[in-house]
């Protein structure tokens, strides 16, 4: 038995009502719920979509749709390293642009950061107001787009990723920060010292341009993509995406 376009929507709304925030998870917990209720249904002809979405619900438990969010959220995270995050990485290392912006990247921080050596406070100053800047820049950027995104009910758990940049780039964004302070420990050439900071400095600066104009500015189409691929094939996505 195949639900109803306003049936599929009650369906949805339902899980939204029991605190299920992504529209993504949504439907993913609303194709489970539908393949059991059209049993039941095919089952018991008197029985009403209400009476066994209820009894289709009562499986979940006292905790609701939280362990069943927790398991999706985890495989479009999974999703999210491979499909977007490493081919995003592994695109941009084919390309002769990404290591000619590396080197260059890289001997001009080194070349910067020798010029200062001799003021070391400068260096760090320079250091602290260059990530501050880049931080305060991104997250002012993320809150206003969370908020524009969240006024629609379609907001995905995946917008959320490419938003947030909750993946393993994000980190190396701040990296020359927390090696600064110890770069004179690292070791006893101070040329060499230099050459480690900037390399990781490089990294930093690679980071945020992956992030930037690789996941957020491309988001719409990795969107798209992960719509038509994880979905709809990978899960056998049958619900209409609404």
């Amino acid at each position: 038995m195949i639900l109803s376009q306003i049936e599929k929507k009650q369906l949805l709304n339902f899980i939204k009502s029991h605190y299920v925030d992504y529209h993504d998870v949504r439907l993913l917990i609303a194709r489970d719920l539908e393949e059991d209720i059209s049993q039941q249904m095919k089952e018991d002809e008197e029985l009403s979509f209400e009476e066994a979405l209820e009894k289709a619900y009562k499986k979940y438990g006292v905790i609701g749709f939280s362990d069943a969010s927790e398991e999706y959220m985890k495989k479009i995270n999974t999703y999210f390293y491979k499909k977007v995050i490493f081919k995003v990485v592994k695109d941009e290392a084919s390309t002769l642009r990404f290591w000619l912006l590396a080197v260059m990247s890289f001997l001009i921080i080194y070349s910067v950061i020798t010029s200062l050596i001799t003021m070391p406070f400068v260096l760090a100053g320079g250091f602290i107001v260059l990530i501050i800047l880049g931080l305060i820049f991104y997250f002012r950027k993320l809150h206003k787009e969370i908020k524009e995104l969240k006024k629609n009910d379609n907001y995905y758990y995946l917008d959320q990723l490419l938003i947030s940049n909750n993946s393993i780039l994000f980190p190396f964004t701040y990296i020359p920060f927390m090696l600064a302070p110890h770069i004179g420990g690292l070791t006893e050439n101070e040329a060499f010292s230099m050459a480690i900071l900037a390399f990781f400095t490089m990294i930093s600066f690679i980071a945020y341009y992956l992030i930037y104009f690789r996941l957020y500015k491309d988001r719409s189409e990795i969107l798209k993509a992960y719509k038509e691929t994880f979905l709809k094939n990978k899960l056998d996505y049958k619900l209409e995406v609404i």
